[in-house]
């Protein structure tokens, strides 16, 4: 059948008079919106594409020429440090005070005790070097570790690496011979090793495994060190063995001098290259491991070189994500040009951003935090362009008087959604730079930069990528990798049209054909467009409204057995001025139906889906009752899930939870009945120093440690000093056990604290002694230092030292030094590093050694105690109590004794300092989020100038943060290092879809929520949807990571990412098409104005 001639009458409108001036309104809103004069940019750009182009790339290029420029001035443009993470908390003084007590010795004047002998064997690598030692892990995952088959797979792995040729040039040493020591292994109590304490520790064949065991742990001569290889849940008697895993230490060695010095950093890294070798055997040994035996090893050094070696590695995954993110691009735009200048823009603003961030603010410090910037710009970047771009697209659709009225329509549709995405994101991450913490503050200054440095670089640069393209470029392909300019006929160039009006239709003949079968509810509609076939279309597809904003217009339809001129605008026939409804029962509903089904055609797909089904399916009345429940429960959920978030009281994790390392280090923190005492935590008590001062450090410095300072009235000497710090000792040593366990006191074998406090081991030394039979306790004053030194002719010349006001440094120099026999001491070992000597005036050389002086002035004094607080498995919410107890136990005794020794303060190497800053972290993390979600509600809410919006848009991004955060405890992570660097991001990431979708709705030129929600769908649906693609594409990658903090990474972004785009497509859009503002509700504007009118009105009230 053949449509009816436009001639004849046509039918009544079914449209009600509100209805068709609401149209009418709507048309003439939209044409002068398009009519409208264009951006002063956008004229430029239309004017003069090609030099508005090279003028914009040239200042991209200009970031590269500086960048070149600065570096070869030797300015360190890129300060990068992969090594340190500066995590230093200043506003807290443990910090400090550790920093204090590292550097107490860098004073002027310093007299350094030493001895020819200090207690340590002198052999080559006869010492210990636990920074390159191999711990070995056996585990049975359950099973019993103590069968003759374990025991020999143990001993042929032991074997093999001490036969190995990269073992010997590094092993621990027995004696100066350089043969290398045994592993310290449970092995050694079979083999013979201690033979010679029982007859029974001596079975190589491992026929009595029981009783050997069971020997070596009751005997006193190897109990003590037999524990070491014991874990938890252990069983032992004579007739039975078992045990989940053990441990064995394959030692290196170093020298107290030489070329092994233990201190030297060349003879580590000779150290790694032979680690490095002896590693090819270990990693086979676990690649070998079973589910009923698993090794697992770990050496400091080596962890540490193949952490750096593996962030890099997992750097790479930007390579990928960039290249995805490319591909998908180019799959978007079907366009090199356009997906090529993207990335580029995009990387040169990473460049152009770091010289704002160092050369002009002055950071001095680059770490892994900025690379994984990259990925967020990428992500966000990507976001924008797509924004942008489709925003173009859909004014294809239109007509234009001019391509600058085109360029500027779709700057009017886009830029300000943008700037509102990057304003709130770039806000979210300079929340983070109120942080005290350098890494996350730098991080968030640098990020925050960059969204606003690639915001600019898109609405100055892509414009004029767009245009260049549009002009030149648009008509062209690149099959097999060769440009080659489409062909054309002339038919579809009328179609297209000029650059302008990019889809005007000139000519359209259509036949509504019969059904294809009985069972088909809508016959075929056959168009031709001047004279090109457009493949069949079913009259179902097109029965919708009418099309918003005008997209078909300006265009001739010619049916087949007539024709009619007039205008085709929002979705209806427009003949003679007047339109008729699209929904009406005669010849302009068809032709209506015709002329959409056309527009549909010529439109991108995931436009139409957004625009035609997915609105019809968001909106429907059963969507709703189904799915707002479920968002509920699942905000429920997740909402419960972040309640049972807890603190995380493990230190940082580097590697995967399943990574050997991880896996070794967990057994040696958790598995073993004794824990290695490095990780147990020394309590110092000092005087004599004071806090570090900083005022000179530059504000991002990250090896600055500050200026020395000491406490200048200190002053030891004075009996009642004296008496004070030996009450001081005796409180220590005299605790009850209830204070033992209160301050987590470590106490010996026979159950006393283990403290070094001078008093006691000084005293007990010098009642020791019997000189002229003086009375040498405890305190000593003037005269009792003056008959000491007149004891002692051999040594001390005491003229000028009738006034010598530094008595108790005679006393502790005597002791330290044994009399001045030169013999190494334990009391020496314990004590010469806890107090200091300054030469002063008095300081004169020795009679009998003209090296060591005597009248010196005490510098610093301290007082060690040794505790059970493991510093691997202590977080801060059980660190930090401890903490306080110890300053305030520490803080009432100073305040209890007399000037110049109450100045005192506690202090440990890191731990302390630590516990705060885990706390820090997290309090920043959720006061980010915080701070994030409290400016989104008034930025959205006067961007889009309307309250209700910026509720609801609100509401979306607060459910993504819950349900991201939600995510956390379900993955089996804690609120840690790691989870609350990330969680910064969340609000920042989490805001950008929702923002674009709320400005697109504020946007349409409609008044009934349906059809601005369907307007927000066309115009933002597909760039939300395909900025999603990318970021979530690009965060798969960062899965394939092995460092830890790289996967979280990867996590966080896909979760942040799909619940954003769940809830924005999701909840936004179907509570906007429930009880979205129609009209001018919730509209500030109209707010503003009543409120204005009303003060106007209560002013000239009053003034008549």
């Amino acid at each position: 059948m053949t449509t009816e001639s436009p001639g004849r009458d046509t039918c009544p409108s079914k449209v009600s008079p509100s209805r068709e001036s609401t149209m009418g309104s709507t048309t003439d809103l939209d044409r002068a919106r398009r009519e409208k004069k264009p951006f002063f940019y956008c004229r430029i750009v239309a004017n003069h594409p090609i030099k508005c182009f090279v003028i914009t790339l040239l200042c991209h290029f200009a970031m590269m020429i500086i960048s070149g420029i600065l570096l070869g001035s030797g300015f360190n443009l890129f300060p990068t440090n992969f090594e340190k993470l500066p995590m230093e908390l200043y506003d807290i003084p443990y910090r400090l005070r550790d920093y204090a007590w590292r550097d107490r010795n860098d004073y002027d004047n310093r007299f350094k005790r030493t001895l020819s002998n200090q207690g340590f064997v002198t052999y080559e690598r006869g010492l210990y070097a636990v920074y390159s030692s191999v711990d070995l892990y056996y585990d049975t995952d359950g099973g019993n570790v103590f069968t003759k088959s374990n025991l020999q797979r143990m001993q042929t792995i032991e074997n093999e690496l001490a036969s190995s040729a990269s073992f010997s040039p590094i092993c621990m040493t027995y004696n100066s011979s350089l043969v290398c020591k045994p592993f310290q292994s449970i092995l050694r109590y079979f083999d013979g090793t201690y033979k010679h304490i029982s007859a029974t520790l001596d079975d190589p064949n491992f026929n009595n495994i029981p009783g050997v065991l069971y020997e070596a742990f009751t005997n006193n001569d190897t109990k003590s060190d037999f524990l070491f290889f014991l874990p938890k849940g252990y069983s032992l008697s004579a007739t039975h063995a078992h045990g989940t895993l053990t441990r064995s230490i394959m030692a290196a060695g170093c020298s107290i001098s030489g070329t092994t010095k233990c201190a030297l950093k060349t003879w580590r890294t000779e150290t790694l290259v032979h680690l490095k070798k002896i590693k090819t055997i270990l990693e086979k040994h676990v690649d070998d491991s079973t589910d009923d035996f698993k090794f697992y090893f770990h050496s400091l050094n080596l962890w540490l070189s193949d952490v750096l070696r593996q962030a890099i590695m997992d750097m790479l995954c930007a390579v990928g994500s960039m290249f995805f993110i490319f591909c998908f691009m180019l799959f978007h735009t079907r366009s090199f040009w356009i997906a090529g200048w993207a990335i580029i823009s995009i990387l040169l603003s990473f460049l152009g951003t770091n010289i704002i961030y160092t050369g002009i603010i002055d950071f001095q410090y680059f770490g892994f935090f900025h690379i994984l910037s990259i990925f967020i710009i990428l992500g966000i970047g990507a976001d924008d362009l797509f924004v942008f771009y489709d925003n173009w697209r859909l004014t294809g659709f239109s007509s234009y008087p001019s391509l600058a009225h085109r360029l500027s329509d779709t700057y009017s549709k886009s830029v300000l959604s943008m700037l509102i995405t990057s304003l709130t994101t770039s806000v979210a991450f300079f929340s983070s730079a109120i942080s005290p913490l350098l890494a996350t503050r730098s991080f968030g200054v640098f990020s925050g930069l960059l969204v606003i440095y690639n915001y600019l670089s898109v609405i100055i640069f892509f414009p004029t990528v767009v245009t260049v393209y549009h002009l030149k470029y648009e008509q062209w392909t690149c099959p097999c990798c060769r440009k080659c300019k489409k062909k054309e006929n002339p038919s579809e160039k009328e179609i297209k049209g000029n650059s302008n009006e990019v889809y005007v239709i000139t000519e359209v003949e259509m036949t509504v054909g019969e059904k294809e079968s009985p069972t088909e509810d809508y016959p075929v509609v056959n168009i031709t467009v001047n004279g090109v076939p457009i493949p069949n279309e079913k009259e179902k597809s097109i029965v919708m409204n009418g099309h918003s904003n005008g997209h078909i217009s300006n265009g001739k339809a010619i049916m087949s057995n007539g024709s009619a001129n007039g205008n085709i605008a929002n979705g209806n026939v427009i003949a003679n001025g007047k339109p008729n409804s699209a929904h009406c029962s005669g010849k302009h509903e068809k032709d209506a139906m015709m002329i959409k089904a056309l527009h549909k055609k010529k439109q991108k797909k995931l436009v139409v889906f957004f625009r035609d089904y997915y609105c019809r399916f968001v909106t429907h009345k059963i969507t709703r009752c189904v799915a707002l429940p479920i968002f509920a429960i699942i905000v429920g959920v997740f909402a419960y899930s972040a309640s049972t978030l807890e603190p995380d009281n493990e230190q940082l994790q580097i590697y995967k939870k399943s990574h050997f390392y991880t896996q070794a280090m967990d057994k040696e923190l958790y598995s073993f009945v004794q824990n290695v005492d490095d990780n147990l935590l020394t309590v110092n008590i000092v005087w004599g120093l004071s806090l570090k001062d900083r005022g000179d450090c530059h504000f991002s410095s990250i090896d600055c440690r500050g200026t020395q300072m000491y406490d200048a009235s200190f002053d030891p000497n004075p009996v009642a000093n004296q008496q004070a710090l030996k009450d001081f000792c005796d409180f220590f040593y005299n605790m009850t056990s209830s204070d033992i366990n209160k301050y987590n006191i470590k106490t010996d074998t026979s159950g006393n604290p283990e403290v070094a406090c001078f008093t006691r081991d000084l005293e007990t030394y010098l009642k020791s002694l019997s000189i002229g039979g003086l009375d040498l306790s405890l305190p000593w004053d003037s005269t009792k230092t003056l008959a000491f030194m007149n004891a002692q002719t051999s040594f001390y010349d005491t003229s000028g030292f009738s006034s010598y006001p530094h008595f108790l440094s005679i006393p502790m120099q005597y002791w330290m030094y044994n009399g001045y026999s030169g013999n190494f001491t334990a009391d020496y070992g314990m004590y010469n590093d806890l107090f200091g000597e300054e030469n002063s005036t008095y300081s004169t050389a020795l009679k009998t050694d003209s090296s060591i002086f005597y009248g010196n002035k005490l510098k610093y004094l301290a007082v060690s105690v040794n505790t059970t607080i493991n510093r691997r498995t202590t977080g801060y919410s059980k660190g930090i109590p401890i903490v306080q107890r110890w300053e305030e136990l520490v803080n009432n005794r100073m305040s209890m004794m007399p000037a110049g020794v109450n100045n005192g303060f506690q202090l440990t190497r890191d731990s302390w300092h630590w516990f705060y800053v885990l706390k820090s972290l997290a309090d920043n993390a959720l006061l980010g989020i915080l701070i994030g979600v409290g400016l989104a509600f008034p930025i959205l809410s006067l961007s889009t100038m309307n309250v209700l919006i910026g509720f609801l848009a609100t509401l979306s991004i607060c459910c993504t943060t819950v349900c991201v955060i939600g995510v956390i405890p379900l993955a089996g992570w804690k609120l840690g290092l790691l989870t609350s660097l990330n969680m910064c991001l969340v609000v920042g990431l989490a805001v950008d879809y929702v923002v674009h979708l709320a400005e697109g709705y504020t946007l349409s030129l409609h008044t009934d929520r349906y059809s601005r929600t369907r307007d927000m769908l066309e115009e933002m649906g597909p760039s939300v949807f395909s900025g999603a693609c990318t970021t979530l594409g690009a965060s798969l990658f960062m899965f394939a990571a092995e460092i830890q903090f790289f996967m979280q990474f990867g996590v966080f972004m896909f979760c942040t990412i799909g619940f954003s785009l769940i809830f924005s497509l999701g909840l936004f859009t179907l509570l906007v098409g429930l009880i979205g503002p129609q009209g001018n509700t919730g509209n500030l504007k109209v707010l503003f104005r009543k409120c204005k009118e009303k003060l106007l009105k209560r002013g000239s009230g009053k003034t008549s």
